[in-house]
């Protein structure tokens, strides 16, 4: 883990909670609302942007030179409008802290470096991938008028790069990766050819929206154990918060409260979900789709078919279909109710859905599959915003600098800006939720098998979410030689391509 102070990551994450696709189908990612602006510039840096100096202490520092510019040059950023957030410019400040907050980074990046942002947007959510890819190939022959960076769904970054589209960000020396505006498993876990193809992470306010979390009810929480908040906070900074905790937590909750003797929209439930985090259970307990042979290849994990991951999916089959204490919908609304203990959603839920409940929430890390794993994991909703080189950017040492400064005063700007409007908490508060939203963030896992789902025709993902939906935790292994040699046949095609471009 990188060393940063568990405040620093602890805002971080809290600038996570924002909006976020829920429901997906069973073999597809879903979006977010959409709404985004065509080509625009960025401000301009004589719009005096307003630098962050009261809590800089609180964040690591930049080692981008001082004196380093590119006067006069053109950042040209194609981008993705299907955000529901202004998540890459604003046309001006309002007075909203991240509206302001996101006109600041692009005004300070201007002035710092000499350049204009321009961003031109285009649809690219999951359904209009394969248009925002190829805009992204077809504009390599553009020559001078060329797109700098790309900024596409997590899945075209993948996609991009085995297409030769992008560079290496590692041959940049100005990006360091190790910095806490990037996550770690983007190093890791994320490397094609031992090199970063694609990045996200605090550049990306929606990649802080689409974390992960489990939010619980204080209130009820208390009520029905008999318990307090930190009881279940002591168990996650003592590493026992496990799968098994949180099922025997929620045993027992299920209360009928309309008396028609069935589950019902109007009962209690220990636990409430929708159909995408089913993912998160998988993640969390430290399991990976893809992973990278001893010769550098991808190969099928064995975890998908491991005995770990049939004992995963029993307990969280069991939890979800015959405990008679979880709730499966299609929308995050009974926990607003207070009708729920605990919700497993994207942190986006916050501020979307809990800002003006009538009980006292709290925020968890997803569990850990024992006692015994070294660290929580926090797996990623789809709809986040990976950014990259192009291979034919006019100025790519310029494109790579305005990356880590764009990912820099999102890390100092932006994320508190989030932090505070979303959580309605000082980004400087030491309180026990930021530091569950400093765990969060810290222990975000990139799986690359997520990110190559378009050419592995979702397989990556769907072979667990598919078992937990249809509970069919029983049959699971009975699949295996199919999927293996399906996975292996798109991951070949997949690993020839990038032999190609070497």
């Amino acid at each position: 883990m990188k060393n940063i102070t568990r405040i620093i990551i602890a805002l971080l994450i809290l600038a996570m909670t924002l909006p976020m696709a829920l429901a997906c189908a069973e073999t597809a990612p879903q979006e977010e609302e959409t709404t985004a602006p065509a080509i625009t510039e960025a401000p301009s840096a004589t719009d005096a942007p307003v630098e962050t100096t009261a809590e800089e202490t609180l964040f690591v520092p930049s080692n981008i030179p001082e004196n380093l510019r590119f006067d006069g040059t053109t950042i040209n950023i194609l981008h993705r409008t299907d955000s529901n957030r202004n998540e890459f410019f604003v046309e001006d400040q309002n007075g909203e802290s991240v509206n302001d907050a996101v006109f600041r980074k692009n005004a300070n990046v201007q002035e710092q470096f000499g350049v204009t942002l321009e961003f031109y947007g285009i649809p690219g959510a999951y359904e209009q991938q394969k248009d925002f890819v190829n805009t992204c190939i077809n504009s390599l022959q553009a020559g001078a008028d060329a797109y700098d960076l790309f900024c596409g769904y997590s899945m075209t970054g993948a996609t991009l790069a085995v297409e030769g589209a992008v560079q290496d960000m590692t041959q940049y020396p100005i990006l360091e990766f190790d910095k806490p505006w990037w996550p770690e498993s983007l190093i890791s876990k994320a490397t094609i050819n031992d090199g970063i193809y694609f990045a996200s992470g605090d550049i990306a306010p929606s990649f802080l929206y689409m974390m992960y979390l489990i939010v619980f009810n204080k209130d009820l929480f208390t009520d029905f154990h008999k318990l307090q908040a930190n009881d279940l906070y002591s168990l996650v900074y003592d590493g026992k918060w496990t799968i098994d905790r949180l099922i025997e937590y929620t045993q027992g909750v299920y209360l009928d409260q309309d008396g028609d003797n069935s589950s019902s929209e109007a009962d209690r439930y220990g636990l409430v979900i929708t159909t995408v985090p089913f993912d998160s259970f998988y993640t969390a307990s430290d399991l990976y789709t893809v992973e990278l042979d001893k010769d550098g290849a991808f190969v099928m994990s064995d975890d998908l078919f491991s005995q770990k991951t049939v004992d995963l999916l029993d307990k969280v089959c069991n939890l979800l279909h015959t405990s008679g204490d979880a709730y499966i919908k299609t929308d995050t609304a009974h926990f607003k109710t207070g009708n729920s203990l605990f919700i497993i959603q994207a942190a986006s839920i916050t501020a979307n859905h809990l800002t003006d409940v009538d009980f006292t929430y709290g925020v968890l890390p997803m569990p850990k599959y024992s006692d015994d794993q070294e660290n929580y994991r926090t797996a990623l909703s789809f709809p986040y915003t990976m950014y990259m080189i192009s291979a034919s950017a006019p100025d790519a040492e310029a494109a790579a600098a305005t990356i880590e400064l764009l990912a820099y005063q999102s890390y100092v700007n932006v994320t508190p800006a989030i932090f505070e409007e979303s959580m309605k908490l000082r980004y400087a508060d030491q309180s026990d939720d930021a530091f569950m939203f400093d765990i969060i963030r810290e222990n975000v896992v990139i799986d690359i098998g997520r990110l190559l789902t378009t050419q592995l025709d979702n397989m990556s993902f769907s072979i667990f979410r598919n078992a937990v939906n249809n509970n069919t935790a029983g049959s699971y292994m009975s699949a295996q030689k199919v999927y293996q040699k399906n996975f292996a046949k798109k991951l070949e095609t997949i690993t020839k391509k990038l032999d190609d471009l070497k």
